[in-house]
């Protein structure tokens, strides 16, 4: 499709429009990504009502080479050629008759959500490989990119849950090479409505608990954005499935939503599984198992057999990395109070004769709130606790580790620097001890003022082990 063409079906949803030059330009993707856009790509912008905003849109400009700009009304003094104004209402709108022209989804790939605060990448990615298990070859989309059972396809997204316009470029890609599309939904996606007019074929919820009350501002509001999974973006004849252990969460669909039939998993004692590896030692691994063997069982109607020996578990949730033969470390993502709570009391079932110390931060730009309770939540199962960094991001590291300290209750380190203080940990490792490094898990880089430096929690270990 040409510009001239492209132009032809926006203008109907349009404020008004620059010039437009090389209308005979071919048009073949769309991006919400300015700074990478091309000459023969379409960017949706959304502009923010500050100066800022026009100054950061400039400069990103100034970056890229976009054949069209499509960029929300209320800012139409722009001396810049190829930019078509549209009601920010509109956006979504017009996206979809753009993706359906270039890329086309014929909806026969399977499409499967699955949210919770939780848990969401680790059920995904099981619920892929026991789709690909059974005959029906399927990918996994959510934090640690998209992977298919070979292993990882593209490395880290960047969001949870991609904007529509990605979603509809990956479910394109992929929809005639894979029966299936297991993808996390974060609250983020389902309150800015990412998915749009996607419905997806089942939907399971793994768990609730504090986190991104820096946008969600209340408890409530966040449930609510949860609901949404089930009440907005599923299809009227499935369920909502649940882990049968969340007894507060099903309490709490069941006397507030009542619209919502839920599906309550079934536990893996009943399905036959006595033994299993230590990765489903813990209670929240096991409901993730279940919640990808229903999502499975929803989706293809037969019941879900699988060896889970052959099931490769996702890097960086409750990832053993030897130290020496009396000691090891676990690297897993846990960065919400109730995730350390829990991966913190399965360590202490599996693992009852060994101590454990814990490296931890918080993430910069996020929810304040809650880094006081992560402190309490470490002291509640550590021997030692190490406070570090995380991503800080925008914020200084110091300023995180000072809101995370009231927490503490317990003699700790404070050591800024995450290598140097999983160095320490590493270096000075006991017999009959595990060190947890939680928060960053599968992330390959520690993202500081906006640039993501390469960093592994994994290579670290490895680096400083005796």
């Amino acid at each position: 499709m040409n510009k001239k063409e492209l132009v032809e079906l926006i203008k109907p949803f349009s404020t008004s429009l620059t010039k437009i030059n090389h209308l005979e330009q071919e048009m073949k993707s769309i991006t919400t990504n300015m700074q990478i856009a091309k000459a023969d790509e379409v960017v949706f912008y959304r502009l923010g009502p500050t100066d800022r905003d026009r100054e950061a849109f400039y400069q990103r400009l100034t970056k890229a080479n976009p054949g069209l700009i499509i960029l929300s009304s209320g800012a139409e003094d722009f001396n810049i050629e190829n930019i078509i104004y549209v009601p920010f209402e509109k956006f979504l709108e017009v996206q979809k008759i753009l993706l359906d022209k270039l890329f086309p989804f014929h909806g026969k790939m399977k499409f499967v959500g699955i949210t919770g605060t939780n848990g969401k990448t680790t059920t995904s990615n099981l619920a892929m490989q026991i789709s690909t298990a059974l005959g029906h070859p399927a990918i996994s989309v959510g934090t640690i990119g998209i992977f298919d059972a070979n292993g990882e396809i593209v490395q880290d997204l960047d969001a949870t849950t991609p904007s529509y316009v990605e979603i509809r470029k990956i479910l394109h890609q992929y929809q005639d090479k894979y029966d299936a599309c297991f993808m996390e939904i974060s609250s983020h996606a389902l309150i800015q409505n990412r998915l749009y007019d996607l419905l997806l074929d089942a939907v399971a919820w793994t768990s609730f608990s504090q986190d991104h009350l820096d946008y969600h501002k209340t408890m409530d509001e966040y449930f609510v954005a949860k609901t949404l999974i089930a009440t907005k973006f599923a299809k009227k004849t499935n369920e909502l499935i649940v882990p049968h252990l969340e007894t507060a969460l099903i309490k709490t669909l069941t006397e507030k939503f009542p619209q919502i039939k839920l599906k309550v998993s079934k536990p893996l004692k009943d399905r036959g599984f006595s033994e299993t590896p230590l990765f489903y030692r813990p209670d929240y691994n096991q409901s993730n198992l279940e919640l990808a063997l229903e999502l499975n069982e929803v989706v293809w109607g037969n019941n879900a057999k699988v060896d889970l020996e052959k099931i490769q578990t996702p890097k960086g949730r409750f990832s053993i990395v030897e130290i020496n033969q009396d000691a090891f470390a676990i690297v897993d993502y846990a960065h919400t109070p109730d995730a350390l709570t829990n991966i913190g009391e399965a360590i202490k079932s599996a693992f009852p004769s060994h101590s454990i110390t814990t490296v931890f931060g918080c993430g910069g730009d996020r929810d304040r709130t809650k880094r006081p309770k992560m402190g309490e939540a470490v002291c509640a199962f550590s021997h030692k606790v190490i406070v570090t960094s995380d991503n800080p991001r925008h914020e200084k590291p110091e300023r995180i580790i000072k809101d995370i300290l009231p927490g503490v209750t317990k003699d700790h380190f404070v050591i800024v620097d995450r290598e140097q203080a999983i160095k320490k940990a590493v270096e000075e490792v006991s017999k009959n001890e595990i060190i947890l490094i939680a928060g960053k898990g599968h992330e390959e880089y520690q993202d500081i003022e906006g640039v993501k430096h390469p960093f592994s929690d994994f290579d670290l270990v490895k680096k400083y082990k005796k």
